[in-house]
C-alpha cells in the first residue's frame, strides 16, 4: 500500500508554468508583427491588453477581430515533444466618452481558443516536458478595463479574470456489508474566480516622444482537491484515507515594464519596451500531494518528494519599428526571451529555452466611401521564434535517467480586423 501510494504522488507531481497567452502569441496583428513592442503605440481597442491606458486615445468606438494561429515545432531528445499548436479569436471593444470636459472609454479584450477554454494537464514529475509551452495559449483570456485621458497623459486600469477548480467536498464510502459491494460517494465543486490587476499609463512628453509603463498582477489557475474515503472491509481492512492536492496547473507571472516610441519622421516610429516577469513566485512548478492514511496496513502520513522552488525572474527586451506610406503601414520587430526555468539537476525535467524572436507584418487603411462610412484597418502579422537547443545530463548516480535534450521552433501568424462607428 505504501509503495502504491508512494507511486501515486510521483505520477502526480508534474505540472506547467505559463506566460499570458496574449503575451505569447499577440493581441492584434499589429503588436504580433512588432514582437509585441506596442505599449506606448497601441491606442483604442488594441490597447486594451497592450496598455490600458490607451483605450481613452481615440474618438470613436472600435471594435478588433482576428484570428491566429502557433504552429509548435517543438523536439525532445530529436522527436515532436506532442506540444498542441495554439489557434483561437481575438475580440477586443474600445467605446470612448466624455462627462463633462473629461475624456473617458470602457472596453474589454477576450482571447478564445478553438479547442479548449482551460486546459489542465499533469505531467510525472521525472518526465521532460516544455513547462512553459504545453498550455500557454490553451486557456480563455477575459479583460475588462476603464480609462481617462487628461491630454497628454492617459491612466487605465481593469483586471484579467480566471476561474480556480475548487472541491468544496470529496467523500467516498468503499465497503463490503453482507458480502455485498457497497459504495457511496458526495462530491461538491466550486469555481471562483480570480482577478489579477492590470494598470497601464501613457504619457507624451514631446511632440515625437511616446512613453508608457504597464503592470499585470499575479494570475493562476490553482486545482485544490481534498478527497476524504473510507474503507469498510469487515475482517480485513478498516480506515479512512485523506487526500490533498493543491496544484498551479496555469501560472501568469506578475509583469511590469517600461515602453517608448520615438517619431524620427512623421512615417517612420521606433518603438522599445523592457519587461520584467517575477517567476520566483511561482515555487517549485509541482504539485503538492499529500496522503493521510489512517488504515491497519500503512503507515499514517505519505507526502510526495517535493524540489526547491528555484525558477528565476527574468528581463525581456523587445524592438519594433513602424513604417507609415500613403494607406499602407509595414512593420518589423525582434526580441530576446530568457527562460526562467532552472538548471535541471534534481527529480524535475522542466524542458525549456531561451528564445529569439523576429517578427514582420503590414497594415493597410481602407478609406470611407460609399459603403463604408468609418475607416477599416486590416493587419497581418507574422513571428518566428527560435527556442535554443538545451542538453541536460544529471548526475546518473543520484537521478537514474535524467538526461535529454531540447530545442525548436515555434511559428506563428496573425489577422486581424479593426471596425470603427
Amino acid at each position: 500500500m505504501t509503495r502504491a501510494v508512494v507511486a501515486l504522488a510521483v505520477l502526480l507531481a508534474g505540472t506547467t508554468a505559463h506566460a499570458d497567452p496574449l503575451d505569447e502569441i499577440g493581441f492584434g496583428a499589429a503588436a504580433s508583427a512588432m514582437a509585441n513592442a506596442r505599449a506606448a503605440l497601441a491606442t483604442g481597442a488594441e490597447a486594451v491588453h497592450n496598455n490600458p491606458a490607451g483605450i481613452a486615445g481615440i474618438k470613436r468606438a472600435e471594435v478588433l477581430a482576428g484570428w491566429q494561429y502557433s504552429h509548435e515545432r517543438l523536439e525532445l531528445d530529436g522527436h515532436d515533444a506532442g506540444v498542441l499548436d495554439a489557434h483561437g479569436t481575438s475580440l477586443g471593444l474600445a467605446v470612448p466618452f466624455r462627462i463633462g470636459g473629461i475624456q473617458l472609454a470602457t472596453g474589454v479584450a477576450l482571447y478564445i481558443p478553438d479547442q479548449f477554454l482551460a486546459r489542465v494537464q499533469l505531467t510525472p514529475i521525472g518526465e521532460p516536458h516544455f513547462v512553459r509551452f504545453e498550455n500557454a495559449a490553451q486557456r480563455i483570456v477575459v479583460e475588462p478595463i476603464a480609462a481617462v485621458s487628461f491630454g497628454d497623459l492617459a491612466i487605465g486600469a481593469g483586471a484579467s479574470l480566471l476561474a480556480d477548480a475548487r472541491s468544496d467536498q470529496l467523500d467516498f464510502d468503499v465497503g463490503v456489508i453482507a458480502g455485498q459491494k457497497q459504495g457511496n460517494a458526495n462530491v461538491d465543486i466550486s469555481l471562483p474566480v480570480r482577478a489579477a490587476p492590470l494598470v497601464g499609463i501613457w504619457y507624451k512628453p514631446a511632440p515625437i516622444v511616446e512613453l508608457a509603463a504597464t503592470f499585470r498582477g499575479e494570475l493562476s489557475l490553482d486545482l485544490a482537491l481534498d478527497i476524504a474515503t473510507n474503507v469498510r472491509v469487515p475482517t480485513v481492512i478498516n480506515g479512512d484515507v485523506s487526500v490533498t492536492l493543491r496544484s498551479v496547473s496555469y501560472y501568469s507571472p506578475m509583469r511590469a515594464a517600461l515602453a517608448a516610441a520615438v517619431h524620427p519622421r512623421d512615417d517612420l516610429a521606433i518603438a522599445g519596451e523592457l519587461a520584467f516577469e517575477r517567476w520566483s513566485a511561482l515555487g517549485s512548478g509541482v504539485p503538492d500531494l499529500r496522503v493521510l492514511l489512517a488504515l491497519d496496513l500503512a503507515p499514517p502520513l505519505v507526502d510526495s518528494m517535493q524540489p526547491p522552488a528555484r525558477f528565476k525572474n527574468i528581463v525581456t527586451p523587445r524592438l519594433g519599428a513602424e513604417w507609415t506610406t500613403g494607406a499602407w503601414r509595414l512593420r518589423a520587430g525582434t526580441a530576446y526571451l530568457p527562460s526562467p526555468v532552472p538548471a535541471q539537476t534534481g527529480l524535475t525535467s522542466f524542458a525549456d529555452g531561451a528564445r529569439t524572436l523576429a517578427t514582420l507584418g503590414a497594415g493597410v487603411r481602407i478609406p470611407p466611401n460609399a459603403i463604408l462610412l468609418q475607416p477599416i484597418d486590416i493587419d497581418f502579422g507574422i513571428g518566428w521564434q527560435h527556442v535554443m537547443h538545451a542538453l541536460v545530463q544529471k548526475n546518473m548516480a543520484m537521478v537514474p535517467g535524467g538526461a535529454f535534450s531540447s530545442g525548436g521552433d515555434i511559428v506563428q501568424a496573425n489577422l486581424t480586423s479593426t471596425v470603427r462607428f
